[in-house]
């Protein structure tokens, strides 16, 4: 079992962890393959986007994704190839996550295995959340960047669902295949690739980027199951977590993003402190003290989260103005026009009009 120095001074990327607002480079590692297949000198295009070629020798090196969006949107205009994302993430699974793809693998059925990704995956990715819902028979697995104004956030979303649905199709087997395929990006010219990879219905100008399938196949026992190994990696996951997790304010942010994006706040979950304390197993009080401590506050983060999330939906969906205000867990939409117009001196609708694809 791994054992870690909560003092240690060892960088996050010598132990493969991303941080803040980037990713590890395993996702990239093919990108100047790809440029070479195109007749392209990798290393000029890479340094012409202002990365390091150096960048792509190790898997753990880590990347903005700003960056990320960057070397993409410039590939699929350098190559012709207008889905780069899905060039790259179509021979990637479990194994570009790390450490959390080896937990996940392990587990005893799909949905433990999707729960320990959404649940740990910032160790790897610290710019999107991923979540799990489930509603009537069908689950829904998506992916929500929260790191705002990406140019070409739409080639890292088809990468994140390329990537996802090959995880889901190693957990359950080869024959395993999704109901849907929900895309935030307009449906291009050649949708070839997209159907040559996901192999069922695509849906092109989504609401959110996620993948539907049966909600029966969360019980659906994973091919690699070992319960004692299984043990031992979540808890190789919980020393990781407890050494480089970014502390309990990074924890309350993450839950907040990922119960928002998930829409957990149209049920009965409020966004409130009581509410997340609870689900963190602290008393208000015990949170509140432990936020300030980390000279944060409850209210300061959600806030932040609201505002990120907000940013997200309005650049990159179509969802009405009002729906997007009580995703957030506004009870009336003028609330959420003057939180928004507080914290980015605009109002939501022009925000979008500035910034939306």
């Amino acid at each position: 079992m791994l054992t870690l120095d909560r003092n240690s001074q060892c960088r996050l990327a010598a132990l493969g962890l991303a941080t803040e607002g980037a990713v590890r480079m395993a996702v990239l590692l093919d990108l100047p393959d790809l440029l070479s297949d195109h007749d392209l000198h990798p290393d000029a295009v890479i340094r012409a986007m202002g990365c390091d070629p150096a960048l792509f020798q190790d898997a753990d090196n880590t990347i903005a994704f700003s960056a990320v969006g960057r070397l993409l949107e410039h590939a699929a205009v350098a190559t012709g190839c207008r889905c780069p994302g899905i060039e790259l993430g179509r021979s990637k699974g479990l194994n570009v996550i790390g450490a959390v793809g080896r937990a996940a693998r392990l587990a005893p059925n799909i949905g433990s295995a999707l729960r320990v990704v959404t649940l740990n995956l910032h160790l790897h990715d610290r710019g999107a959340i991923p979540y799990l819902w489930t509603s009537g028979d069908q689950a829904l697995f998506g992916y929500a960047l929260y790191c705002s104004d990406i140019v070409g956030a739409g080639h890292i979303y088809d990468g994140a669902l390329a990537i996802s649905n090959n995880i889901i199709r190693e957990l359950a087997g080869p024959d395993w295949c999704a109901t849907e395929i929900r895309l935030f990006r307009e449906a291009p010219e050649d949708i070839t690739p997209y159907r040559a990879h996901f192999r069922t219905q695509l849906r092109f100008a989504a609401p959110q980027a996620a993948i539907v399938f049966p909600k029966a196949d969360l019980s659906r026992p994973c091919v690699d199951a070992d319960a004692d190994r299984f043990v031992l990696a979540l808890r190789d996951l919980e020393s990781l977590d407890a050494a480089f997790g970014g502390g309990l304010t990074h924890k309350v942010r993450r839950l907040l993003m990922r119960l928002m994006v998930a829409g957990a706040f149209l049920s009965d979950l409020a966004p409130d402190r009581a509410a997340i304390a609870r689900l963190m197993g602290l008393h208000p009080r015990s949170l509140n003290r432990r936020l300030r401590a980390e000279g944060s506050t409850f209210a300061g983060r959600l806030a932040e989260s609201r505002y990120a999330i907000a940013r997200e939906l309005l650049r990159d969906t179509r969802l009405p103005i009002d729906a997007i205000a009580a995703l957030l867990g506004y009870a009336e939409t003028a609330s959420f026009g003057h939180a928004f117009r507080r914290w980015s001196s605009s109002t939501a609708t022009a925000w979008r009009s500035r910034f939306g694809q």
